[in-house]
């Protein structure tokens, strides 16, 4: 009888630790099966693009995602993209990496900017300058479930992203901050 309950605990210990091993990896599979491969958007590799073109880049791998979660393609909105570059000026000037910088409203970029929103989100991140490709900055909201969710709402229809400078902000020297506004019109 002790030999039998050793055996059975023994294999409970097995199977838990294989469940627990292969939900690991396949939280960290699920992320990365997000991302782009390198070739597929223009210019997401290179830390030292144009901000157009990193711009255009973190749009495309947004879509590229969205693309591999059976999600509709976000389009292009310039109120977004000046809405995420109001609220790039508001972080960089509060000198706070925060969603309500200086303790501003979390959609007030949005509604300046002109886009008549019934659903927001947005993601943000900072960097030294040309430390981080567009890909890197996706590839890290990818890993953030809070950050991944926004980009995959089926529920969203518009993308703006924007990088704006923050020289002497967050780091000694040239920093970037970028914003990815999503939303649907109401």
């Amino acid at each position: 009888m002790p030999v039998r309950f050793c055996v059975a605990g023994f294999l409970a210990i097995v199977l838990w630790t294989l469940v627990l091993v292969s939900t690991a990896g396949g939280a960290e599979r699920a992320w990365y099966a997000y991302l782009a491969p390198v070739d597929a958007c223009a210019g997401s590799a290179d830390p030292a693009a144009s901000a157009r073109a990193q711009r255009r880049a973190i749009t495309c791998l947004v879509n590229w995602a969205r693309t591999q979660n059976r999600q509709t393609r976000l389009s292009q909105s310039h109120p977004l993209q000046h809405a995420a570059a109001l609220k790039g000026y508001g972080v960089v000037s509060c000198r706070q990496i925060s969603h309500t910088p200086c303790g501003s409203d979390v959609a007030g970029p949005v509604r300046r900017s002109g886009y008549e929103h019934a659903r927001f989100g947005e993601n943000l991140y900072v960097a030294a300058l040309r430390s981080a490709s567009a890909r890197d900055v996706v590839s890290a909201w990818l890993q953030s479930p809070p950050h991944r969710a926004n980009m995959l709402d089926p529920r969203f229809r518009d993308v703006g992203a924007a990088l704006v400078r923050a020289d002497d902000v967050f780091y000694d020297g040239a920093a970037v901050v970028w914003i990815a506004a999503f939303a649907s019109p109401r």
